[in-house]
């Protein structure tokens, strides 16, 4: 029943060239993005996607849809309902309240609204006109235009022209064209110029061109700019380009011809560039793959700014030579924000931790070692950590060693360490690391560490199982223990994690 046809279609035809969702925070770039994503099923990107797209109160109803179909592909009902219960409550007069209804009701969390059988009927309609489309298009035709004009439901609108978009006539592209022109539905607008870019027809294109001069509208010239995206000719983007004053969408423009390649459009245009367009460019060129124009700047840019925009898009560069970059760079930098920025990249790329390892043995600087730790930490490496643990002679650098350990679940490492290492067992940040991970604790080790540790270890013996939320070893401890205080201390982190099993204790 739901062959719905999304925005974002073009983008798909481009290979690895979609931009990455943790990377979109616009509204409307994360609408499509979700479209793109729904097409390639991809539903948990979609979610997020919509979610994002949901903070914008114009995009917030048709979002809110979209999020909840996704939900309900993943089986996820009580997500969907929610959300489709709040688009209805919310937005009574919205034209997504019939479509909720129905989604509600197709899923059997809904009542049959008065419009269900209105929308079968219309679905039902469309797949026949679809089957027409491809034997005797100017049969079908009339009825499509009749949908697209006349239906209520913006799902039915965006299939209709899709089913257009099918066709090759030039009267077909000249009813588009006004309908662009007409429309006050932006998505619409949207798919409508989506689906005259994929046309390989040059009458079509150059009347986009056109369009996109002597509209004013910001949103039809982004739609059109996307449009020209999938095409390996980018001459339509370079034109505008040249001749566009809006600076907004001369950077949408740069990025375009970032994932479509052209690096030497953007060299040229980099010389003249100031401010924003200049940092656009940068990351246009690491999207277009363009490693060593990158690393030229690096070498020669003086504005410590600009250098490190250069720097963090080397996260989207893939380039064997890149490690061995980034260490020369770290090595020689003075500047305490560009070795910032090149540990940030140092996570983001494929640098091997062999490199990160011998930076942190090289570096001197104690809140460097810091930041590099936790480099190591977010590559998940444990056994890097523990082995500059194990040659690190600074107790604040082994200390927060620790520390990351716990957080990275890593207690089978701490045990090991502690094996090789017993003194270990006298510090507090210990057992507060198990505390931190998520796995069970040797809840045997501890209470024997507890009974024979002196202040320090005890409270970090209860933290640990206070940070877990563990409370029958502590009822045990409660018992067991002498000093007044230490009882006063435990009965509060009770308190906090099990009253009942508080109560309890009381009793017994």
């Amino acid at each position: 029943m739901r062959n719905t046809i999304y925005l974002f279609t073009a983008l798909l035809l481009m290979l690895n060239q979609t931009p990455a969702l943790g990377q979109i925070q616009d509204a409307k770039e994360a609408y499509e993005f979700g479209h793109a994503a729904m097409q390639s099923k991809d539903w948990r990107d979609a979610i997020e996607a919509f979610e994002t797209a949901g903070k914008d109160r114009q995009l917030r109803a048709a979002a809110n849809y979209w999020q909840a179909y996704a939900h309900y592909q993943v089986k996820q009902r009580a997500q969907a309902r929610r959300l489709l219960e709040r688009l209805i409550e919310r937005y009574p007069n919205s034209e997504w309240v019939d479509d909720a209804q129905v989604l509600l009701f197709e899923h059997g969390d809904g009542s049959e609204p008065a419009t269900h059988q209105a929308a079968l009927d219309e679905e039902l309609k469309l797949f026949t006109l679809q089957q027409i489309m491809f034997n005797n298009p100017e049969k079908a035709l009339p009825k499509v235009y009749d949908l697209l004009e006349n239906s209520d439901s913006e799902r039915v609108k965006h299939n209709a022209i899709q089913l257009l978009g099918l066709s090759e006539s030039e009267a077909v592209a000249e009813y588009l064209f006004k309908f662009i022109d007409q429309e006050k539905n932006v998505d619409l607008q949207h798919q409508a110029i989506q689906m005259l870019s994929l046309r390989s027809n040059a009458n079509s294109r150059k009347k986009l061109q056109q369009l996109y001069q002597k509209s004013d509208n910001r949103d039809i010239k982004a739609a059109i700019i996307q449009g020209f995206v999938h095409d390996d000719n980018t001459d339509e983007l370079e034109a505008m380009l040249q001749q566009e004053t809006d600076p907004e969408l001369s950077i949408y423009m740069i990025r375009m011809l970032g994932m479509q390649g052209n690096a030497a459009v953007l060299k040229d245009r980099y010389q003249q560039a100031q401010g924003d367009e200049r940092r656009a460019i940068l990351e246009a060129m690491a999207l277009a793959g363009d490693a060593s124009y990158l690393y030229d700047i690096i070498d020669h840019e003086s504005d410590q700014e600009i250098r490190n925009q250069a720097i963090h898009s080397l996260i989207m560069v893939d380039d064997d030579k890149l490690g061995d970059y980034l260490t020369r760079l770290y090595k020689k930098a003075t500047d305490e924000s560009e070795k910032d920025v090149i540990a940030s990249v140092f996570v983001a790329t494929d640098v091997a931790p062999e490199v990160i390892v011998k930076l942190m043995q090289q570096e001197s600087d104690t809140e460097r070692k810091k930041q590099l730790l936790q480099t190591l930490m977010v590559m998940d490496q444990k056994g890097a950590l523990q082995q500059i643990y194990e040659q690190e002679t600074d107790q604040e650098i082994k200390t927060s060693i620790i520390r990351l350990l716990g957080v990275m679940d890593a207690s089978d490492v701490l045990m090991e360490m502690y094996k090789n290492d017993p003194s270990l067992a006298e510090e507090a940040i210990f057992y507060e690391a198990f505390g931190m991970s998520s796995q069970a604790l040797d809840e045997d080790f501890l209470m024997a560490r507890f009974k024979a540790g002196n202040e320090q270890v005890k409270q970090g013996v209860l933290n640990a199982f206070m940070m877990q939320g563990n409370a029958a070893p502590l009822v045990k401890l409660l018992k067991q223990e002498s000093n007044h205080e230490v009882k006063k201390q435990i009965i509060q982190m009770i308190s906090m994690i099990d009253p009942d099993l508080l109560l309890d204790a009381i009793e017994d």
